[in-house]
């Protein structure tokens, strides 16, 4: 757990990045930002934490060598001395402007920002912060002229969401990552930070729960979904931790052998985190991300009966089909009855 409480801004420098592929070009301030107090406040508050606390936690990465990594390249010169920070902050945003060569990416801002004082177990780093802006916001201005007061009408960045933001910390472990248009673009994480998702075990119950729930959906049969269910609910309620090789087994028991895997080649790819049979997910962390899989009862396709109260557990399922539909005799049980 990283404390920002203590962290300061050291040095702020904007440059403007378009798109390549529309040869948009690419404009290096010569300078860097002048700052405030108030400026450093909104840059700590509005860019900082949001990316710290609510980033996916990354590495980044190079298929021979880590040095070889631009990002990684650059940043380490910047921690090792400041005063590369102009001539490297120039170097990412080129950097950036050739891995921004697909015709969704937006030309924008491309902000460079040096932290330091970030503390984890007593340990003291710096961080440089690298984000993009690809879309501003309309605001209102109130502006005094010719002893008229007037509201105007501005563009300006937004502070409420980040776009795109990377916090990449000085002991080389950890990268935070946001990437709120990345479903239309992979190039922030892939291309230009050339990162991948860290294992981390909160990650990685993340991405077992996805696999558990994909694994009731291929289970034709709602009453046996029911029964997957019932054992799911069962192991994770008897065990501190559990195995993917565990939970390969318990889901043999109702699809395929091929089906798994395919299930977990598709999770690998989807998420970057390999799910390694001897890989042990923590049972308490499981259960908040299967949760749907033991609180909901599949009636037919599109539409589910969900159980909100934990004294309630369904201990049968049967659907028929009708003329119009179907119909479904559940059997709810509740503890002490």
């Amino acid at each position: 757990m990283f404390d920002i409480s203590s962290a300061k801004v050291k040095k702020v420098i904007v440059h403007r990045v378009g798109n390549k592929l529309r040869d948009e070009g690419i404009y290096l301030s010569p300078e860097e930002n002048l700052r405030s107090k108030t400026l450093d406040d909104l840059l700590l508050k509005d860019f900082l934490a949001p990316v710290i606390r609510q980033g996916q936690q990354h590495e980044l990465f190079h298929e021979s060598d880590l040095t070889l990594n631009t990002v990684n390249h650059y940043a380490n010169n910047i921690f090792h001395d400041y005063k590369m920070f102009c001539a490297s902050s120039e170097a990412l945003a080129k950097h950036l402007y050739i891995s921004s060569s697909h015709p969704n990416i937006g030309g924008g801002e491309f902000i460079v920002i040096l932290f330091e004082d970030i503390r984890a177990d007593g340990t003291s780093f710096q961080a440089l912060g690298l984000f993009r802006v690809e879309g501003k916001n309309d605001y209102l201005d109130v502006i005094e002229e010719n002893g008229a007061i007037k509201v105007s009408e501005r563009l300006g960045i937004s502070l409420e969401k980040i776009q795109k933001g990377a916090i990449i910390l000085s002991d080389k472990s950890k990268v935070f990552v946001i990437d709120t248009l990345g479903q239309k673009t992979k190039y922030w994480i892939e291309t230009f930070l050339k990162a991948t998702p860290s294992q981390t075990p909160q990650r990685c119950a993340k991405v077992a729960g996805s696999l558990l729930k994909a694994v009731s959906s291929k289970v034709e049969s709602p009453s046996i979904a029911l029964e997957f269910a019932r054992q799911l609910e069962e192991e994770l309620a008897e065990s501190e931790s559990l195995t993917i090789a565990r939970l390969r087994e318990i889901s043999s028991n109702f699809i395929g052998d091929d089906e798994i895997n395919e299930l977990l080649d598709g999770s690998r790819l989807k998420y970057g985190i390999p799910l390694e049979n001897n890989l042990e997910i923590e049972c308490k962390q499981l259960s908040k991300y299967a949760k749907d899989v033991v609180t909901k009862a599949r009636i037919v396709e599109g539409v589910s009966l969900l159980i909100s109260n934990p004294a309630a557990k369904i201990t049968s399922l049967e659907v028929k089909p009708t003329k119009s539909g179907c119909c479904a005799v559940v059997n709810i049980q509740f503890k002490g009855d």
